[in-house]
């Protein structure tokens, strides 16, 4: 086989076509956005590394288990969290199982995540838009995460302004933004804003522990 072709090619289950296509260069095995463990243990098993993804799988969990404590505290007095993922206000999605890990972890540590009563979140494979006049509607929320995202961030500079242009855009929007002011939670200043990719890039066990990581550094800060 060619050192430029794959052994194994991951295409999404929904995408028919690429799956298609990418079936006619090397065995391609179809994954869903946002099941992070369960395509990691598919992934496991058609490389034949099932038992090492056990191991990470099972020191994932540990690390989860271990943030409990920590948190716990803020938990009880903070248990209703709404999460939000957007490149700005006017694109902006409200986290639910399609978010993966970056939902998962939170309800690990014991948050209850605010949803709207008609909110579907049986489909991890379609996101679903909010708009910022639905905020109100959600108001109780003890605390915000944003997950920001920027897709064109500067071709220069060092990894400290890349984090920060993810996030500066959308940040100054929801400053600067009335209805999203009014917020309980904002009026308390437990707006949280996370880069995206920690956790939507990153949807792995190293992406878990960045993501648990910021979330201490925020929200366990002083």
């Amino acid at each position: 086989m060619s050192r430029l072709q794959p052994d194994l090619i991951l295409a999404e289950r929904r995408d028919s076509a690429k799956y298609s296509s990418f079936s006619k260069i090397a065995p391609t095995l179809p994954v869903e956005i946002g099941r992070t463990e369960e395509n990691l243990v598919s992934v496991a098993q058609a490389v034949n590394l099932t038992e090492e993804s056990e191991q990470i799988l099972a020191g994932t969990e540990q690390k989860i288990a271990s943030a409990r404590e920590p948190f716990g505290p803020f938990v009880a007095e903070n248990p209703k969290l709404l999460l939000l993922s957007g490149f700005s206000l006017q694109d902006m999605y409200l986290g639910g199982s399609d978010h993966g890990t970056c939902n998962t972890v939170l309800q690990s540590l014991g948050f209850q995540l605010v949803t709207p009563p008609e909110f579907d979140d049986s489909n991890t494979e379609v996101r679903a838009p909010i708009s910022i006049e639905t905020l109100p509607q959600l108001n109780e929320a003890d605390l915000v995460v944003m997950l920001g995202a920027d897709f064109n961030p500067p071709k220069q500079g060092d990894i400290q302004q890349f984090e920060e242009n993810q996030l500066s855009g959308i940040q100054q929007e929801w400053e600067e933004n009335a209805i999203a002011q009014s917020l309980e939670a904002s009026k308390a200043e437990q707006v949280y804003f996370i880069p995206a990719y920690l956790c939507l890039g990153l949807p792995g066990p190293i992406g878990t522990e960045l993501y648990l990581e910021e979330l201490k550094a925020q929200l366990l800060s002083e």
